[in-house]
């Protein structure tokens, strides 16, 4: 099971459909059917803490690595509100590999580009 497919037992867990979710996320309807529905993307670190944010009864750490449970035993907060340090520290790794992942985009657009026509230095292709 992929995230999508988790972030689609929430939806049924919640018994909404993807405009409804999207909207109860505070992302657009359209995003969010391209994830659950379309698959044509996976989700980014805000379209993650959306989810997590919206539904305090979510175990993250299931939604992120499909390990444990989708419903958390424990509240999400401890003590004066403060946030799980487990729950702190899963969303550092997610950001930090957003970021590698926007870092190794640019790096392959970089290599990918054209390199434009041949300068008169470099010798035509005689292999005809």
């Amino acid at each position: 099971m992929d995230i999508c497919d988790r972030i689609n037992e929430i939806i049924k867990h919640e018994n909404l459909n993807i405009a409804s979710f999207a909207r109860k996320i505070g992302i657009g309807d359209q995003t969010v059917r391209g994830v659950v529905a379309m698959r044509r993307n996976k989700p980014g670190f805000d379209f993650i803490m959306k989810i997590v944010q919206t539904f305090d009864w979510l175990n993250a750490h299931w939604l992120i690595t499909g390990e444990g449970d989708m419903i958390c035993e424990n509240l999400l907060t401890i003590g004066g509100g403060k946030e799980d340090p487990s729950i702190e520290a899963l969303l550092t790794l997610i950001r930090e590999k957003d970021e590698r992942i926007e870092q190794l985009i640019r790096e392959n657009a970089a290599l990918t580009a054209p390199c434009g026509p041949p300068s008169a230095a470099e010798p035509a292709d005689t292999h005809a």
